[in-house]
């Protein structure tokens, strides 16, 4: 009876910090301002942000250019992927966004 136990605990704790570690970012500082941004991204049409929630993908409303979210973080902070240049971002970098608001905070490593 205990080493069903021990397996069914070790197999929900594999579930609840095991699956998608591949993905958990630690929130690293900001390197640098970014360049030529808009004031702020903003959500596709009919798409709704909530809370804290990062939307994926944000459009910048200039261009329509759209950026992928990498990571969220839970204090309404994401990193996006963008083509590598546009808004200063380099090759192995990320931009990161305040959700709530859409507006850029930096440029970060990925």
């Amino acid at each position: 009876m205990k080493k069903h136990l021990f397996k069914t605990l070790l197999l929900l704790s594999f579930f609840a910090f095991g699956c998608g570690a591949t993905q958990n970012r630690i929130e690293g500082p900001v390197l640098r301002a970014a360049i030529n941004t808009p004031e702020f991204f903003e959500t596709k049409a009919g798409v709704v942000a909530t809370g804290n929630s990062c939307i994926n993908p944000m459009i910048d409303p200039t261009d329509g250019t759209e950026i992928t979210m990498v990571t969220a973080f839970g204090n309404g902070t994401g990193d996006y992927k963008v083509v590598s240049g546009k808004y200063g971002v380099g090759q192995g970098e990320l931009l990161r966004i305040n959700c709530r608001t859409g507006e850029v905070i930096g440029i970060v490593k990925r």
